[in-house]
């Protein structure tokens, strides 16, 4: 019994004259500090760093607790703490170990001020990075995508340091979408979506509005504004769409669908070169950003060289991919390219492009016009020829045969962007006929349609079932036959596959003429 009281007795004289020393190694910093949270999706939590004699590092976790966390908060604007991780919590860093066992006495302005274990650069032999101390301040706001196809797209939720909430379809801007694909790494972004497209969302929704420039790295960092949202339900959940990683962008343009395309991939943005860049790739481009068509591939680093690396890949696109990472990805052997041969891709208007849907071409089908960052509906019962011609003219597809406004191609989905059309006939682009009504509500009414005179369409007449026959095709107002010249097994298969029949065989003229 007394040995074990010897041991004891000696064991807490250790520890004072450890106290002891500790307090006479204790110092302030002797240079500038700057701070950081490195890891935790906004600035307002993360991983400590500390920039000190020119290099960044990381703080011991030992004594690290809610005092020495609420002074990071505070010197970073950040509020006051809500916790303070330890133990790696936003994963281990890199580079030294600046201080350990801080003592904050939780009133000062800034790290350097408190007490703690002397500045210096420290290896992670003596103190470990998986002991890396960690805050969460209660600015701390982050985004999340969920409920959709990939990591880079679904419901818009934003996370705060106590729940999740999602927000208004009426309180999220473009520039705010930019700041949320950014901080996700998901890109820029390619539409937003309102109505809750990807599913009604629970709990509370977010009753302020993002007021961001659009360069900022995180929502935390964007001023808001208190809205009253009393009125919004989950019906009017917002999502986002994003053109994610390895998807494109497109820098230096008068507006978002025209510039230098550069490519996300691993963190990094590059640019591509224009010598492998042809027509398909900036289709797909052009598709990806839901921009429209390709209006003018300009060359030699027209909208200016980029600064940072140049992917030394070949995008081979087909052109009917709807998205960049589709494309088959090949190295090239020589590669001779700088940023003076930068690809560059100009697509047309984003808003009021027009396309035709589930039609039996691109030139027939349900009429849909991208605006607001979305494709929409028009929804019109008085439409009529003079509207389906224009619609056809602004896109090359020559005059209007048929103009439906029931649901003849489906009702299809998203906003009704347009409810009134009154067009004379003769103008070129729908947004210029004399009358319209935007609506950017949801609508569950049914969209118009149109069949245009360059509209192909095949039958096979003369045999025994709809799936045998003469080879026929109708366009520009007539029906016609194929020259049977080269015809083989291999044309069969495309013109019935485009049919939506199963050919058999195929054989020269087998059932009259023409």
């Amino acid at each position: 019994m007394h040995g074990f009281c010897s041991f004891i007795h000696l064991a807490s004289r250790q520890r004072l004259i450890f106290k002891i020393s500790f307090q006479a190694d204790q110092a302030y910093p002797s240079e500038a500090v700057n701070l950081r949270l490195a890891n935790g999706q906004s600035r307002c939590a993360g991983r400590v760093e500390v920039h000190y004699r020119g290099q960044w590092g990381t703080v011991h976790h030992y004594l690290w607790d809610q005092r020495d966390a609420d002074v990071v908060c505070r010197e970073l604007g950040c509020g006051t703490a809500f916790s303070a991780p330890r133990r790696a919590r936003f994963g281990e860093g890199s580079g030294p170990i600046v201080t350990s066992d801080v003592e904050c006495e939780g009133t000062e302005t800034a790290l350097r001020e408190c007490r703690s274990y002397q500045w210096g650069h420290y290896s992670d032999s003596r103190f470990p990075h998986s002991s890396d101390a960690g805050v969460i301040c209660s600015a701390h706001r982050f985004p999340k995508l969920v409920s959709g196809p990939s990591p880079c797209s679904g419901r818009l939720e934003i996370h705060n340091h106590t729940e999740s909430g999602t927000v208004c379809d009426r309180d999220l801007d473009w520039n705010a979408a930019r700041v949320v694909c950014a901080a996700l790494q998901c890109g820029v972004p390619v539409s937003i979506r309102n109505g809750a497209y990807f599913g009604k969302g629970a709990g509370p929704i977010w009753t302020d509005r993002f007021e961001c420039k659009g360069s900022e790295t995180s929502l935390t960092d964007c001023p808001i504004v208190p809205v009253n949202r009393s009125g919004c339900i989950h019906r009017e959940d917002v999502s986002v769409i994003c053109s994610g990683n390895h998807g494109p962008r497109l820098v230096g343009g008068k507006d978002r669908c025209s510039g230098r395309v550069e490519v996300l991939h691993g963190g990094h943005w590059g640019t591509l070169c224009d010598v492998y860049f042809g027509f398909e790739d900036a289709t797909v481009v052009c598709e990806h950003l839901q921009c429209g068509v390709v209006e003018k591939i300009p060359r030699g680093a027209a909208f200016g060289k980029g600064n940072g690396r140049m992917w030394k890949e070949n995008c081979s696109c087909r052109g009917n991919e709807s998205r960049l990472w589709e494309c088959p990805v090949s190295p090239v052997d020589t590669f001779n390219c700088s940023h003076g041969n930068d690809a560059s891709v100009i697509c047309s208007d984003e808003n009021w492009s027009l396309r035709l849907m589930n039609g039996g071409s691109r030139c027939d089908g349900r009429v849909e016009i991208y605006y607001n960052h979305s494709w929409g509906r028009v929804q019109d019962s008085l439409w009529d020829l003079n509207d389906a011609h224009v619609a056809c003219r602004q896109l090359g597809c020559g005059e209007a045969v048929t103009a439906y406004n029931n649901s003849k191609y489906g009702e299809g989905e998203g906003p009704v962007w347009v409810n009134d059309v009154r067009c004379e006939g003769n103008e070129s682009h729908l947004r210029k006929c004399s009358t319209f009504t935007l609506n950017p509500h949801r609508s569950d009414s049914l969209g118009v349609g149109v069949l245009c005179s360059e509209h192909t369409q095949l039958r096979l007449s003369g045999g025994g079932s709809r799936c045998t026959g003469r080879l026929e095709i109708h366009h520009n107002w007539t029906w016609g036959s194929v020259c049977d010249d080269s015809w083989d097994l291999t044309d069969a298969d495309v013109d019935c596959a485009a049919g939506l029949w199963t050919c058999i065989a195929a054989s020269s003229s087998c059932f009259g003429w023409t």
